[in-house]
């Protein structure tokens, strides 16, 4: 069975079968401006994280903008992501103030299909001396920056964990170089995910 999407985004949870293809969509509101080249490569490296972490899973995503996608169109998981901040691959001048880099919503205990990504606030963990001390970086590494936090929160949502792992993909703090590696996620986190689990 296939949910169809409805413009407040309240939608119900479904598993599939393991042998069926689930697609996963995924709608960027426009809260803050993302440099085009920022958002090709945030989700290139979004879509590589998950084709990483679910290899069992059958899941595909399907990217769409909150203000062009059409009501008719129907996806298996809706997951809503909105950006904060400055999103351009201008670094700040100033720290911003410390918080979570990304963001889930819940209610009545259930982790609801909404993520938040703090874009100041992952170029401040860029900045360390380490890491990127330059006046701009790369669209490249912005986005891959950009999609570890989404990932972590799209975990949030698919397995409805609220809890965190000690290392890994689903740790609690991400340090610059966690940012900037390449995506990998443990076996056991997969497995979670892949069954697209069933929520209440």
């Amino acid at each position: 069975m296939r949910l169809r999407i409805i413009p407040v985004f309240i939608l119900a949870a479904m598993s599939l079968p393991a042998a069926n293809p689930a697609t996963l969509g995924l709608v960027i509101r426009q809260d803050a401006a993302v440099p085009s080249a920022v958002r090709q490569h945030f989700e290139a490296e979004t879509a590589l994280g998950v084709e990483r972490s679910l290899k069992d899973g059958n899941l595909t995503l399907a990217w769409r903008d909150e203000a062009s996608f059409s009501s008719s169109e129907s996806f298996d998981r809706l997951i809503v992501v909105a950006f904060q901040g400055d999103c351009s691959t201008t670094m700040p001048k100033l720290l911003a103030r410390s918080g979570p880099l990304g963001w889930t919503s819940t209610s009545d205990g259930r982790v609801l299909p909404f993520i938040g990504i703090d874009c100041d606030r992952v170029k401040t963990i860029l900045m360390a001396p380490e890491a990127w001390p330059h006046s701009m970086i790369p669209a490249g590494l912005l986005g891959r920056a950009l999609s570890h936090v989404a990932l972590h929160e799209i975990y949030h949502v698919l397995s409805g964990r609220k809890h965190h792992d000690a290392e890994g993909l689903f740790k609690a703090e991400y340090s610059s170089a966690d940012l900037l590696a390449p995506v990998t996620l443990r076996p056991t986190a997969a497995a979670e995910i892949a069954g697209l689990p069933r929520q209440p």
